[in-house]
C-alpha cells in the first residue's frame, strides 16, 4: 500500500504515533475495566505501534491482526497440550514450557504463513499462551479474543486514516 496525501498527512509521524497509540491503549483498557475484564495485554502494544506507525504495511492491517493471533493462540493451545505444560504454574522455567513456547513460535509462523496472515506482534501472544501467562480457559481466552478485536477493529481504522 503506498501512502497517500490525507488528513493526517500534516501531523507529524511522532505526535501521531504517540497520541493515536496512547488513545488505542486507553480505549481497549478502560472498555475492559468497564466490563471487568482485562482486555488489554502485553502483545497488544506492539499490534498497535505497528498499526499506527506503519499504517502502510500490511501485517497491521485488520485481518492479518485477527488471524494473527488467532493463530498464536491455536499454535499455543496445541503446544502447551502436546509438551504437557498444561498443569505447570504460569512462567514456570521447566523443559515442558521451555518445550511449548519453541513449539508454539514454530507453530505459529506455519499457521500464519499458510493463512498469509503475518502478524509479528503475534508471536507475544504465542509465548504468553505457552508460559502459561494467558491460561487455557475461556474466561481468559475470550478477554484476549475481546482486545484483540478492538484492537484491530480501532486499529484498522485509525491505520487507513493514517495511510489513505
Amino acid at each position: 500500500m503506498t501512502l497517500r496525501p490525507t488528513p493526517t498527512s500534516r501531523i507529524p509521524d511522532w505526535l501521531w504515533t504517540a497520541t493515536t497509540a496512547g488513545s488505542l491503549t486507553a480505549v481497549v483498557g478502560y472498555l475492559g475495566w468497564a466490563v471487568g475484564v482485562p482486555w488489554l495485554f502485553a502483545s497488544l502494544g506492539p499490534t498497535i505501534f505497528l498499526q499506527v506507525q506503519r499504517p502502510a504495511d500490511g501485517t497491521g492491517r485488520f485481518y492479518n491482526t485477527i488471524v494473527g493471533h488467532g493463530a498464536a493462540v491455536v499454535a499455543a493451545a496445541a503446544a502447551v497440550l502436546l509438551c504437557g505444560a498444561a498443569p505447570l504454574p504460569p512462567g514456570s522455567l521447566a523443559a515442558a514450557r521451555v518445550n511449548a513456547s519453541i513449539a508454539a513460535l514454530v507453530f505459529t509462523a506455519l499457521l500464519q504463513r499458510a493463512a498469509r496472515a503475518q502478524h509479528p506482534p503475534a508471536a507475544a501472544t504465542a509465548l504468553l499462551v505457552s508460559l502459561g501467562h494467558i491460561a487455557l480457559q475461556w474466561g481468559d481466552l475470550g478477554a484476549l479474543a475481546a482486545g484483540v478485536v478492538v484492537t484491530a477493529v480501532l486499529g484498522e481504522g485509525l491505520r487507513r486514516l493514517r495511510a489513505g
